[in-house]
């Protein structure tokens, strides 16, 4: 199996993405004539072998994955990367791209795959892919993903730690400190160790769900510049972070970190123990990123200064450990620089767990091209509220543009564009959120305007508007509304453009108008706060769980919901929560509607009529005039033919006579 890793790593320099899923991949591989009888499944229906290759098989991932490189064996890594059914094509340009497609779709057809087609994305600048979303300035994970663990519970046993950590552990290159963040979990998994999650384990818990809420974006690495690597070690890890300058600004390639286990650990304890750690750590790095330094130069930063010494040609250590390490490294091409510890806060937190993270770019900082002279476009204007004092530092220096002549600010980063890429004058004062001096054009009259405020649920509105700005599309929206700045992602633009006039700025807060329909007297306008990702947790707790919430069940808690918050997905989430609640289940769970075990008459084994009777009694009913009290109903089941008999009493010798003398007598002797 390829790694994940190399498969991503070649992407760099493409601009233009198109993915392809292969329709039951598997059932393309036909099963060895000696194997097929070892398939064999029986069900109600009989006995059946599979001919094609099933799911479950011990070795049916690397033969389909064998059959997969075997088809596009002259495309791949060059043209195409494909990993199992997923298969990416990507290029430069747009000629190129659909010469790549040609390609690929005709070796797909000649081995007789089919598509999925709902499934493939065709010349996008961003696509999902193995989990990952890829764009043309790099990598970052698939919001989707990400929000599915956001969604996990709290692990309770070491079945569910260990699918926690396999989770979280997939994205661990995005995660600056990744396993000294979650060593106080990792230690749950040891021998003998009984279960108990603590406050520590805790926070590890809350701390990597949260850094995957706000990765960094990686850039590709481009193996015809010089590589820079920082390690640091301290008495709980290693860590490590490879870079690259891009732009005139060193850029993250990737995050590494490992726990010092077993002898490790008494290393700090020896004379130049400091100096082993640091060593080793360095050793560890080289090895794990030995695919983008072997045979290339590259930068070694350290903050521990006698490590420039060990690695010197003057080396006279007379430690064998940190010798034998050097001798080790010799044959890497790589200079040595120490950098202070104060300096270097992306790889000493990751070994320190210090709670600053590291100044990586996020998604905010790509939404705009670097200007000329170097200088990025900031989205957000310098009147546009950005939001309280003490979250001013973590957002662009806001810069404002000139002022037109009629007195409506814009500039060429915030011209307003449709859809369809035509440009449109500057957005209006109403389009802004300033305070409100007369309705806009959107404005219902009949409608009560109601504004919710922020800290509903406990949210403090300074947290929520930093929590907001790190969020990429309300960042965008926000920009828009306030400044009239749009992206220069096209996707974003668009969204951007079609949502804005459902969306508003109180205070800095961006806030979503909701329209409630009119049950009694006017209708009602809300304006609810929109709630980003590592908020939503809360609000469904509190509106469902909370004590005050009372499990009302899935339509009162929606209608809570509506009425106080919104985020896009919210009655799915909403649905999924209350449905996995205990207690909701128990008192207001979802009932379906069952039908009764009942099975098929055998009429295909039915040769005529009156072969087979059904026989039902209606009854007692009123008496009439000649004492019949019960109806005995015949039904030939292959005519569908239907005969009712008014009987006196409803026994054996009755139901004898009826039957012989009105039935059988007139037709046949049924079968049964």
């Amino acid at each position: 199996m390829p790694l994940i890793d190399d498969i991503l790593d070649m992407l760099g320099k493409a601009k233009l993405f198109s993915t392809m899923d292969i329709a039951s991949g598997y059932w393309n591989v036909p099963m060895a004539a000696d194997s097929i009888e070892k398939t064999a499944f029986t069900c109600k229906n009989g006995l059946f072998e599979w001919l094609v290759m099933p799911f479950g098989l011990c070795n049916a991932v690397p033969a389909f994955e064998r059959l997969m490189e075997n088809v596009l064996v002259d495309l791949k890594w060059r043209t195409c990367l494909v990993y199992l059914d997923d298969c990416v094509v990507f290029s430069e340009d747009f000629p190129t791209h659909l010469i790549r497609l040609k390609q690929v779709l005709e070796c797909f057809r000649a081995a007789g795959f089919k598509l999925k087609m709902k499934k493939c994305k065709w010349g996008r600048d961003q696509v999902a892919f193995l989990g990952h979303i890829v764009t043309p300035s790099g990598i970052l994970p698939n919001p989707e993903k990400v929000k599915a663990v956001m969604n996990v519970k709290r692990p309770h046993d070491l079945h569910t730690v260990r699918a926690f950590l396999g989770l979280t552990s997939y994205f661990r290159r995005y995660i600056p400190g990744y396993a000294a963040i979650s060593a106080p979990i990792e230690r749950l998994k040891a021998k003998g160790v009984l279960f108990n999650w603590d406050d520590d384990c805790e926070a590890a818990f809350v701390q990597l769900k949260r850094k995957l809420v706000e990765p960094p974006i990686l850039v590709y690495p481009d193996f015809s510049k010089r590589f820079k690597l920082y390690v640091d070690s301290s008495k709980l890890a290693v860590g490590a972070c490879l870079m690259q300058t891009v732009d005139g600004r060193e850029r993250e390639v990737a995050y590494a970190s490992k726990l010092l286990v077993g002898s490790e650990k008494n290393w700090i304890n020896k004379q130049d123990g400091t100096s082993e750690i640091e060593c080793w750590g360095i050793v560890w790095a080289t090895q794990k990123f030995r695919c983008y330094l072997d045979r290339r130069g590259f930068d070694l930063d350290t903050d521990h200064k006698a490590l420039t010494c060990v690695f010197s040609e003057t080396n006279r250590t007379s430690n064998a450990k940190l010798t034998r390490w050097a001798l080790e490294l010799s044959q890497l091409r790589f200079k040595v620089y120490h950098k202070a510890g104060t300096s270097m806060g992306h790889v000493d937190g990751l070994s320190r767990l210090y709670s600053d993270t590291v100044c990586a770019l996020s998604m905010s900082d790509l939404l705009n091209e670097a200007d000329a002279d170097g200088r990025r476009s900031p989205l957000v204007g310098e009147d546009g509220g950005t939001g309280s004092g003490n979250h001013t530092g973590d957002l662009p220096n806001p810069v404002s543009p000139p002022p037109l002549p009629d007195g409506h600010g814009s500039s060429a980063v915030g011209e307003r564009v449709n859809p369809d890429g035509s440009e449109v004058g500057p957005p209006s004062n109403h389009d802004r959120s300033q305070p409100t001096e007369s309705p806009g054009p959107n404005a219902i009259p009949t409608e009560q305007l109601l504004v919710y405020p922020v800290d509903v649920f406990g949210l403090q509105q300074d947290r929520l508007v930093a929590e907001q700005r790190r969020t990429p599309w309300i960042l965008a929206m926000l920009a828009y509304l306030e400044s009239g700045a749009l992206a220069l992602d096209p996707q974003l633009r668009t969204r951007t453009l079609l949502m804005a006039p459902n969306y508003i700025v109180r205070n800095g807060v961006l806030m979503r108008r909701v329209h409630l329909k009119a049950r009694a007297g006017p209708a009602s306008s809300l304006e609810v706060p929109v709630i980003p990702l590592q908020f939503i947790s809360t609000v469904r707790h509190l509106c469902n769980t909370d004590v005050l919430a009372a499990h009302v069940g899935v339509t009162k808690t929606m209608d809570k919901v509506r009425k106080h918050a919104f985020w896009h997905g919210w009655k799915r989430d909403v649905a999924e929560y209350v449905r996995e609640c205990a207690t909701c289940r128990s008192g207001k769970g979802h009932r379906p509607w069952r039908n009764g075990l009942t099975q098929r008459m055998p009429i295909h084994e039915l040769s005529g009529p009156f072969l087979l009777l059904v026989v039902d009694a209606v009854g007692p009913l009123v008496a009439t005039p000649r004492g019949n009290k019960f109806i005995l109903v015949f039904a030939d089941y292959f005519t569908r033919w239907v005969e009712a008999f008014a009987i006196p009493r409803l026994d054996p010798t009755t139901f004898v006579e009826t039957m012989v003398n009105e039935v059988i007598s007139r037709h046949r002797a049924p079968t049964q």
